[in-house]
């Protein structure tokens, strides 16, 4: 049988809120492999496995965006998922005929909402009047001069649009400013960096506290002292050690037990974690997604046997900072005088921890020709990968309260 991976790629709404999900997925066959439909049997073991692992598993309480053949759309095969979890997408290599019209119009009936996927111009979406709620238009393929047009077009027409592939924080903001409803991409994940600007003094009093935290020279005292000043910090700290995450027998009171209790090391981790979530400009999910590569990069490291599994935790939640703090990762490290260790993983891949993060980078972006997991199994690192995303919504949740995530 081949290796299925599911990955995912958030979809956010302008408020910079995910909204839903896309489930990325491969069949990476490591032995030969035949199949009269190769398109069909991965979407098969795909929804298959999607309803194995759990939906909620993957994208909490949020929608599922997934590509469906033709044979499924026009009925040959069963949706097994309901209306009110999933967005059909329509891949831009079926044919559209009245057939498929037909079969989608009744889907459209049934309470699906459906999503035209890879559009580069208005010809393609004339046809889907009336079935198809949401254009996805690719930014890659379209011509930065023609794109206001094309987006003024499909809305004029009645379609949402969502922009796909949007790479940099200018290209979303462009978007944002020519009515784009959606957005999927990589822009989280990287710095709005504007070059010759400082940074602010907000950012740079949380980098100043988290560069604190993080020198090795800082003792228990100075820690507790450091938490005793902020009351913020104070109560997030010891909810979270209170929390379902250590199931301690008793109460933790105070700083000085929480620190005795779960260490030094893990002390600091939470520390900076609670420190980027003050950045009230940027959104929810960019520190769901440090808090999901920290989880995952530590579990993998404790399966590679490190002798200090922590530190892939860190570099795992650092690797988010430049985005955070819209700064070069460079002067990021600098800033906060990182271990060598460190900031050879986080700047170039090195040592095991880099090699980790690149493993965790990877998967999360559904590069999978680019993973590459020695002495390990498919399912090890699929399990590891979901256990990341099931722990980040519990801890997110008890840093944020009762805020619904799906990350």
């Amino acid at each position: 049988m081949a290796d299925i991976f599911i990955g995912r790629q958030s979809i956010f709404n302008r408020k910079m809120e995910v909204i839903a999900y896309e489930l990325l997925y491969r069949s990476c066959d490591t032995n030969s492999a035949s199949f009269s439909d190769p398109d069909l049997a991965t979407t098969q073991v795909t929804l298959n496995t999607i309803i194995e692992v759990g939906l909620n598993k993957i994208v909490n309480k949020s929608k599922a965006f997934i590509n469906l053949t033709r044979n499924f759309i026009v009925g040959d095969y069963p949706i097994l998922l309901p209306p009110n979890r999933m967005v059909i997408e329509i891949p831009e290599n079926i044919e559209t005929d009245q057939e498929l019209l037909t079969a989608l119009s009744e889907l459209h009936k049934a309470g699906y909402t459906i999503a035209l996927d890879d559009v580069v111009d208005l010809e393609r979406v004339i046809s889907y009047q009336n079935i198809v709620s949401i254009v996805k238009l690719d930014l890659k393929q379209i011509d930065p001069q023609a794109l206001p047009g094309l987006i003024r077009s499909v809305k004029d027409h009645g379609f949402l649009v969502l922009a796909e592939k949007v790479e940099t924080m200018e290209e979303f903001k462009l978007c944002h400013n020519l009515g784009v409803d959606y957005f999927q991409g990589y822009f989280l994940c990287r710095p709005n960096i504007i070059h010759g600007q400082k940074m602010d003094s907000s950012r740079l009093v949380i980098m100043r506290s988290i560069a604190m935290i993080q020198n090795q020279k800082t003792t228990f005292s100075d820690l507790e002292q450091i938490i005793a000043q902020d009351v913020g910090l104070c109560f997030k700290l010891l909810r979270l050690t209170n929390s379902g995450y250590y199931s301690f027998i008793s109460e933790v009171k105070s700083i000085r037990q929480a620190i005795s209790l779960i260490g030094l090391d893990t002390v600091r981790g939470w520390l900076s974690l609670l420190l980027m979530t003050q950045l009230n400009d940027k959104p929810l999910e960019l520190t769901n997604i440090a808090l999901q590569r920290a989880h995952m990069a530590e579990s993998l490291a404790k399966i590679y046997r490190h002798p200090q599994p922590e530190v892939c935790f860190m570099v795992g939640l650092f690797s988010v900072l430049d985005a955070l703090m819209d700064q070069p990762m460079e002067t990021v490290i600098e800033e906060l005088h990182l271990s060598q260790t460190v900031a050879d993983a986080l700047l170039y891949n090195e040592g095991l921890p880099g090699y980790i993060l690149n493993m965790v980078i990877s998967y999360e972006r559904g590069e999978w020709t680019n993973l590459k997991y020695p002495n390990m199994l498919v399912e090890t690192i699929s399990n590891v990968y979901f256990e990341s995303i099931k722990w980040t919504n519990i801890i997110s949740q008890e840093i944020h309260g009762n805020v619904a995530v799906a990350s």
